[in-house]
């Protein structure tokens, strides 16, 4: 390795365990902190190995396999971050273990592999490992505009542009140099970028906006959070005379049917309530409480769905046209919001309230 190389990679590497200290002192706590932390752990591992001895046996497979989880830390660790009113899906574990195995027997068979053999499952794990990034930047662009916690807005526009390119373009470097001899300023390139979003990353944590990610993580429930003995959220700031007013006009333009409107977006409701979107944001983040714009509409929606399937002369009505009425596109987030609310489904929420 060069002197430039190992600069540069010493430096990346000393922010980022910087910032993983930060992270395992204030977030270990939160589950998307712990995936946080081990995305960072594995970036550090991936920097070093190219600096120390040849390693073989269990010493190399306990280096590479937080090597390996990275793609995988970073899919749950996105989810978790974006969809907080939603678990990681069960399914997820699949492609994430699919992925494990064949990066750890790619390169820790315990009998030698023939190139026949190593080259095609080299191959699949760098798809496998493209596959779960790919997931988490659809995560994180997925819902963007619903986002009402504008420091985690920043937030996944940061893990967008710099954390998945990066991580797409060293897969791709990988892939293309296996097995073909790698031009001696890739390796100090690779590094410098390493250090430079280190860089930006240190800053941003530290200096920028130290309680940005604090902010951004999904917070546990109310009696998660005093078991874990977490601080309440500070009561919101007071509001001055036009945004009472502005407030005001808000619940009462929901109240009256806003929610409705299918496929209602913030920007819309803006426009139509003549307030400006970011003061909206703040209105409805700061004010009522919600993380998430359609979690606020489901708070209208599946109240009214709730006392529509409750009401016995609504009882010939499908589910799905009292669905369609209320503003939802189709059955499956409706089903998926109500079951949250009342651990059960729609129909059998009726069923129950209904008996024939």
């Amino acid at each position: 390795m060069t002197a430039g190389y190992l600069f540069f990679s010493g430096g990346a590497c000393a922010l980022l365990l910087l910032a993983a200290t930060k992270v395992a002192i204030h977030h270990y706590r939160y589950t998307a902190g712990r995936w946080l932390l081990a995305m960072l752990l594995g970036i550090i591992c991936y920097l070093l190995w190219p600096t120390l001895p040849q390693l073989s046996g269990f010493p190399a497979l306990l280096l590479n396999l937080p090597i390996t989880l990275v793609p995988a830390a970073f899919w749950v660790f996105t989810h978790l971050l974006c969809r907080e009113e939603e678990s990681f899906p069960t399914w997820g574990w699949i492609p994430i273990g699919i992925t494990l195995i064949i990066g750890i027997v790619a390169h820790h068979a315990p009998l030698p592999l023939t190139a026949e053999l190593q080259s095609p499952l080299f191959t699949l794990s760098q798809l496998l490992k493209l596959g779960l990034i790919s997931l988490g930047l659809l995560t994180l662009q997925r819902q963007f505009n619903s986002d009402l916690v504008e420091e985690r807005r920043r937030l996944r526009t940061i893990l967008l542009i710099a954390v998945g390119a990066y991580m797409l373009v060293v897969i791709a470097a990988e892939s293309l140099f296996a097995y073909r001899p790698v031009p001696s300023s890739v390796p100090l390139l690779h590094a410098l970028l390493a250090s430079l979003l280190a860089l930006i990353a240190s800053l941003w944590l530290f200096a920028l906006s130290p309680s940005a990610l604090g902010e951004s993580l999904p917070k546990p429930k109310a009696c998660a959070a005093k078991k874990e003995g977490v601080q309440p959220a500070p009561p919101p700031p007071s509001l001055d005379h036009q945004q009472q007013g502005q407030l005001q006009k808000l619940q009462e333009h929901m109240q009256n049917g806003g929610y409705r409107h299918t496929g209602l977006t913030i920007r819309e409701l803006a426009e139509q309530l003549d307030i400006r979107e970011h003061i909206l944001r703040v209105l409805i983040n700061r004010h009522l409480g919600y993380r998430n714009f359609n979690e606020y509409l489901n708070q209208f929606r599946i109240d009214e769905a709730s006392t529509r399937l409750a009401t016995p002369e609504q009882a010939h009505l499908p589910v799905l046209t009292i669905a369609l009425d209320i503003g939802y596109r189709s059955l499956s987030p409706f089903n998926a919001a109500f079951k949250r609310r009342h651990n059960q489904t729609p129909t059998e929420y009726r069923r129950e309230r209904l008996p024939a």
